[in-house]
């Protein structure tokens, strides 16, 4: 399914992309993408959603077609994202990355409106001097090369393998399409981030992914969200990487509707 055959609906100034969303009878997926990225990177789990589901995939504040207001916290992206989904919830949230910790500090915060939660590739908090190492690093590159840059040396260092070249390019144009001062402050946002606390409020069903080989999220990152949830299964994603919906998008899709079809 083509993203340009989406409407594009503004709500409060932001953009939502929406599929299907005229059957009131079919539940809601809202797909929460990462850092830099935006709709565009579930080019591959939205047709594999919709002959089932409504289908949300907003930019979050600073990306795609979404404005950045000059400040970006976890309570922002709450706020925002609670008027994505007060029209549809409760609602079944897939986040990845810096969607994870929105899908978490808003399942926390507004558990009527959520049925259940995918937590992908993502952490809920990291150490001081990691946190701090990232942004400094994101800084001084986006600093000194530019947006152009600076996104082709991510993907560089983040894919595991070869992508399709459509797959590539929306990565690529999303990425260095970025506001630089947008980037970094959702990035200072998200590695700064601690929604531990979160977790135990989280008593829907969680199914948390994470690719065989991101080496973005250590693996005791990820054991802290799954041992912190009370109802929560955890599944590798083959072959994949941080990126992994897009790296491996038949295995991600797998798992992520076989758990929709177990808890809807």
């Amino acid at each position: 399914m083509s993203f340009k055959s989406i409407s594009l609906q503004r709500k409060d100034d932001m953009a939502v992309h929406r599929i299907n969303t005229d059957s009131t009878k079919r539940p809601t997926v809202v797909l929460l993408h990462s850092l830099g990225t935006d709709h565009t990177l579930w080019r591959h789990q939205v047709p594999a959603l919709t002959p089932e589901y409504n289908v949300l995939t907003p930019d979050s504040r600073g990306h795609g077609r979404n404005p950045w207001p000059g400040s970006t916290t976890v309570e922002d992206w709450t706020a925002d994202l609670r008027r994505v989904v007060e029209d549809h919830g409760p609602v079944h949230l897939v986040g990845l990355s810096m969607g994870g910790l929105q899908a978490i500090a808003f399942s926390a915060n507004h558990p009527e409106l959520v049925r259940s939660v995918v937590i992908a590739n993502a952490f809920a908090r990291l150490p001081v001097d990691v946190a701090d190492a990232r942004i400094q690093d994101s800084t001084a590159s986006i600093t000194r090369d530019g947006m152009t840059d600076f996104a082709k040396r991510y993907l560089d260092q983040t894919l595991t393998r070869q992508l399709d070249g459509s797959d590539y390019a929306a990565l690529f144009d999303s990425i260095s399409s970025v506001h630089p001062d947008a980037y970094l402050d959702s990035a200072k946002a998200t590695f700064r981030a601690d929604v531990i606390p979160h977790l135990e409020s989280i008593t829907c069903p969680a199914l948390v992914l994470v690719g065989e080989h991101d080496a973005k999220i250590p693996a005791e990152r990820t054991a802290e969200i799954f041992e912190g949830l009370t109802d929560a299964s955890l599944e590798v994603i083959p072959d994949a990487g941080h990126l992994s919906c897009i790296e491996n998008p038949s295995h991600f899709n797998d798992q992520v509707v076989s758990f929709l079809n177990r808890v809807v």
